[in-house]
């Protein structure tokens, strides 16, 4: 047990079991005093720890990686060509064709760092459209798995991914090998034991040994490209560089963090941090409306996955998301996973106990609702729109999911009436914290 999971035995016996809600008073959501069993039970969900290590990534808190993280974060210059461009509402880009369009923060630029360009906001529009809506980057370092299905079991495994995926930057490992040398070599060398291999450079006389782009090919019937027609130790050597890229963007979101909620000076003793209506939907959210089932602990999140059946509706929202399901299959198979060569420390165990099974149809990760109101739309195709459809959508309790799936527990009708609703929403809102560092968002890239 981490940290991050730890609780007094006084407070764990005033929690849920595993498929019931929280229990404050008989009057819950009634009036907005506080018994000493709520204030106990408030503690439980602040203040937001210290983010905790991360064992896999050896330069995860190393300053100077941070710094060219931030760089990265906001270098558009190695993205592909756009294959839907802007149409003055779309939130595109660019005109189809351009290239050098698509950085990390072009799908993370708004307070909490997610997805508020793209309209009309379900999926998010990188090179295309993709299939899902880009989940906050504020306080994602507390999530022990990353994007909505868990396909990352870390932080610096999720930019790899997005850096070659032909929906989001659409360019390679080779381009973000020869970007760290053309732009960053210095920085980078700083940093890693390994420095960047001179062969990159287009003058070198062996240029033609690093291609100026290529990745694996998907299946083996296709692998005839620039990719495989390097040598295996040249491979190797894009590869770690391709893996310290993703480092470096990790310790630099790391820092984005956002503590100080009004929630938490309440908790901390500042009564008047929050109104009454926000009081009686905190007795809400433990009692009648069984949020604290799955949103629980500081971060409100059990980091768990749960199909509730959020109906694959939206423009450009694909007819079928299978989810975790479909995810944890080439987390398993990726050779950037926790247990992989490129994993700073293999025995964290994140992956013991994982398969595929059918209980994952249609089951997504548990968000953290901290900093909710800066990140509409809601769910993982940005189905809702606002708060008050995600409270409607829980009180309704009407969910579907695939065939073979199994609907979550405590996924039913909740009679919340007019009021509570109101009162929950409120909740929710006293879960936004302060803005992060204003110099975490200063455009630094080459």
């Amino acid at each position: 047990m981490n940290a991050r999971q730890t609780m007094t035995a006084a407070a764990t016996a005033m929690l849920w079991c595993a498929c019931s809600p929280m229990v404050s008073t008989p009057d819950a959501g009634s009036t907005d005093d506080f018994t000493a069993v709520d204030q106990a039970l408030a503690k439980t969900f602040s203040p937001l720890p210290a983010v905790p290590p991360d064992t896999t990534n050896a330069w995860a808190d190393n300053p100077a990686a941070a710094v060219l993280g931030q760089r990265l974060y906001f270098d558009a210059s190695y993205s592909g060509a756009l294959a839907v461009g802007s149409d003055g509402m779309n939130g595109g880009l660019g005109a189809v064709g351009e290239r050098g369009k698509v950085a990390c923060v072009s799908c993370h630029g708004s307070a909490s760092g997610d997805d508020n360009r793209t309209r009309p906001n379900h999926v998010s529009l990188g090179t295309d459209f993709g299939t899902r809506n880009a989940l906050p980057i504020v306080n994602s370092a507390f999530n022990v798995w990353t994007n909505w299905g868990g396909r990352f079991d870390s932080q610096w495994s999720l930019p790899l991914a997005v850096a070659e995926n032909a929906r989001i930057m659409k360019s390679t490992r080779l381009e973000v090998a020869h970007l760290l040398f053309d732009k960053y070599r210095a920085d980078y060398d700083a940093i890693f034991p390994v420095p960047l291999d001179a062969a990159l450079s287009a003058t070198a006389p062996d240029a033609a040994r690093f291609p100026p782009a290529g990745k694996p090919k998907a299946t083996a019937a296709d692998a005839d490209g620039p990719w495989e027609q390097m040598a295996p130790a040249d491979r190797a050597i894009v590869n770690r560089i391709f893996v310290n890229y993703g480092k470096a963007l990790a310790a630099y979101t790391r820092k984005h963090v956002s503590r100080g909620a009004p929630f938490d000076r309440f908790v901390e003793g500042d009564t008047s941090a929050l109104s009454a209506s926000a009081k009686r939907g905190f007795k809400v959210f433990t009692g009648k409306g069984a949020c604290a089932t799955c949103h629980k602990g500081p971060t409100f999140s059990d980091d768990a996955f749960h199909a509730i059946g959020v109906p694959q509706t939206g423009d450009k929202v694909p007819a079928t998301d299978l989810g975790r399901f479909t995810d944890v299959v080439p987390l398993l198979a990726s050779p950037f996973n926790s247990n992989g060569d490129f994993s700073d420390d293999k025995s964290t165990g994140k992956l013991t106990g994982v398969a595929q099974s059918a209980a994952q149809l249609g089951a997504f990760r548990t968000r953290s609702l901290r900093n909710l109101t800066t990140s509409a739309p809601y769910m993982h195709s940005g189905q809702l729109k606002t708060l008050e459809d995600v409270v409607e959508f829980y009180d309704k309790g009407t969910g579907a999911v695939p065939d073979g799936g199994t609907l979550a527990p405590g996924i039913a009708p909740l009679g919340l009436t007019t009021a509570e609703k109101a009162d929950l929403v409120e909740f929710l809102k006293s879960l936004e914290g302060a803005p992060i560092d204003a110099a975490l968002l200063q455009n630094t890239a080459r």
